[in-house]
């Protein structure tokens, strides 16, 4: 069990080291962005909002407070990444090895999550057992 949540907690900090630095690049090489958006044929919006969700869709996964938006998060992680990769590999700008890599490092922590989540819902009953008879109810 520490071995999970030792693993989803480097993934976790790998991922979020990456996706901030994402979003600083955007922030302080604003122009090479704008250009790279504008060669996959991106509208340069997309630059605002991409950044603002990546940093609300992060908070959302270190805090793990509501399972159902966690989920969406890491799917809309997964599209992101994925579309990313297709866009570079479509015009020929790169071939989205950081996306690829990114994909890989989500998916070991939305896995290792997954097991965490499931030994603690397995330990709950035993430290705050129900004594009450199901059966009478």
């Amino acid at each position: 069990m520490k071995s999970n949540k030792l693993i989803f907690r480097i993934c976790l900090f790998i991922f979020a080291t990456a996706i901030i630095g994402s979003v600083v690049n955007s922030i302080i090489n604003y122009d090479t962005v704008v250009a790279t958006f504008q060669s996959l044929g991106y509208p340069v919006y997309l630059i605002h909002l991409l950044g603002v969700a990546q940093i609300i869709g992060l908070i959302l996964i270190v805090f793990n407070r509501d399972q159902f938006l966690v989920e969406w998060v890491y799917a809309g992680f997964f599209m992101n990444f994925i579309l990313g990769c297709f866009a570079h590999l479509a015009v020929n700008s790169g071939n989205g090895a950081s996306a690829v890599v990114c994909i890989v490092i989500l998916l070991v922590t939305y896995v290792q999550s997954k097991k965490a989540r499931a030994f603690k819902d397995e330990i709950e009953p035993i430290r705050n057992p129900n004594f009450t008879n199901e059966a009478q109810a």
